[in-house]
């Protein structure tokens, strides 16, 4: 079964912290590794997966803009109080960002599925020339644990 994003503009009031042009498929490992260092680290235990979950989403959204609309692509983190927004723009505004579910395992397509699952929230919008595929999370303090 085929779905769709919701249409919405990316949410306002966030300040780009970088961003990266992508070329090709194997450009990704660098803009990761960038992102786990840009990316507060593990030694902060206050955050959840917020660190991991962004760059998931970061490969997964960034493979489907080079699979389905082509080169050149963009990947941008911004963030706000206690929120990161990722953004990746293709030259594909005629393609709408659809997930694919119940295929055959490894055949792909679920890419979309695991940014809405590890995402507070995803959309996409369309310029004139170009598609913007976005999804924001939360960064929420972990609860301590109860010692017995």
């Amino acid at each position: 079964m085929d779905q769709t994003l919701p249409l919405a503009r990316a949410p306002h009031g966030f300040r780009e912290v970088r961003s990266w042009p992508l070329l090709e498929l194997e450009e990704l490992a660098l803009i990761r590794d960038d992102l786990c260092a840009t990316l507060p680290g593990r030694e902060r235990s206050r955050l959840e997966d917020v660190p991991e979950s962004v760059v998931l989403v970061a490969s997964e959204l960034a493979t489907n803009a080079l699979s389905y609309a082509g080169q050149p692509a963009v990947v941008r983190l911004s963030e706000r109080d206690g929120e990161y927004l990722l953004e990746v723009v293709d030259r594909a505004p005629d393609r709408i960002p659809g997930a694919v579910g119940g295929g055959p395992s490894g055949q792909g397509g679920f890419g979309l599925l695991l940014a809405a699952r590890l995402a507070d929230e995803v959309g996409w919008y369309r310029t004139a020339t170009a598609k913007h595929v976005w999804a924001r999370f939360v960064v929420r303090a972990r609860q301590p644990s109860m010692s017995a």
